[in-house]
C-alpha cells in the first residue's frame, strides 16, 4: 500500500539541529541532523557569527568603494578633477582596507596556533596572516619567506597599520625570515607566536623581537 504523508506542521530548531512534522492521523515524527565537525561548529557560535558578519561588512564597503572610484572614471570628468576625487577615493580605500585588516587581526587574539595552520581553528605564523588578507582579497604566498618577498620595502621608521613585520627567530632553517606578523601601530605588531603562546600582541621596540626585526614590507597602496 502506498502511503502519502500530508506534512501539517513543519518546524526546525536550531539549537537541537532537529525538525518535526505530523502526518495526517495525527502523529508527530521527530527528525535529527548531525552536522560533520568542522572548525566553523567547533568556535563559539556568537564569535563565529560576529566575525563572519564582520567580514561580510567589510567586503561590502570595500566593494562598495571600488564601484565609486571606477564610477568616477567613467564619468568622463576633466583631468584635475578626476586626479583629485581618484586620490581622495583611493585614500579612503585604503584607509578603510587598513582598519578592517588590523579590527579583523585582532579579532583572533588568544587563538591557537598549530604548525601549518591555515584556519581559525589553528594558525602558524604566515597562515594567519594569508587568511586575513586573504578576507580582503589580497592573496599572499603560504610561507614567511615568501612574504617577505611581496610589496614594497618599509623603512622602520615609516611603519603604516598593516605593513607586514618580517623576523628571524630560527637560524637553524637556513632562511633570512621565519617569523612574520602584521603591524598594528603605536609600536605593536599581532602574529600567531608560538604553541605555548598563540595569537598574542608584542612589542617591537623593545624585548626579544626587537633583536630579531629583519624588515617590513607594504602591500596595500601607499
Amino acid at each position: 500500500m502506498r502511503i502519502i504523508w500530508f506534512i501539517s506542521i513543519f518546524s526546525i530548531v536550531f539549537a537541537s539541529n532537529s525538525f518535526t512534522f505530523t502526518d495526517s492521523n495525527g502523529k508527530t515524527i521527530q527528525k535529527k541532523i548531525k552536522h560533520k565537525q568542522n572548525a566553523s561548529l567547533n568556535q563559539n557560535v556568537k564569535e563565529y557569527s560576529y566575525q563572519a558578519f564582520y567580514a561580510d561588512l567589510q567586503k561590502e564597503k570595500i566593494a562598495a568603494l571600488q564601484a565609486q572610484m571606477a564610477s568616477v572614471k567613467e564619468n568622463g570628468l576633466n583631468a584635475n578633477s578626476n586626479s583629485k576625487t581618484t586620490t581622495q577615493q583611493q585614500s579612503t580605500y585604503c584607509n578603510t582596507t587598513i582598519g578592517s585588516i588590523t579590527q579583523n587581526a585582532k579579532q583572533f587574539k588568544g587563538g591557537k596556533y598549530v604548525w601549518g595552520g591555515t584556519r581559525p581553528a589553528g594558525f602558524d605564523c604566515s597562515g594567519y596572516v594569508q587568511y586575513i588578507y586573504n578576507k580582503h582579497g589580497i592573496n599572499l604566498p603560504r610561507t614567511a619567506f615568501a612574504q617577505s618577498k611581496v610589496g614594497q620595502y618599509i623603512n622602520k621608521n615609516n611603519l603604516r597599520a598593516g605593513d607586514l613585520l618580517f623576523f628571524l627567530t630560527d637560524k637553524s632553517r637556513g632562511l633570512p625570515v621565519t617569523h612574520v606578523g602584521i603591524y598594528l601601530g603605536n609600536g605593536e605588531f599581532i602574529h600567531a607566536a608560538s604553541k605555548d603562546k598563540g595569537i598574542i600582541v608584542s612589542p617591537l621596540n623593545y624585548g626579544s623581537y626587537a633583536n630579531i626585526f629583519v624588515g617590513a614590507k607594504r602591500v596595500l597602496p601607499s
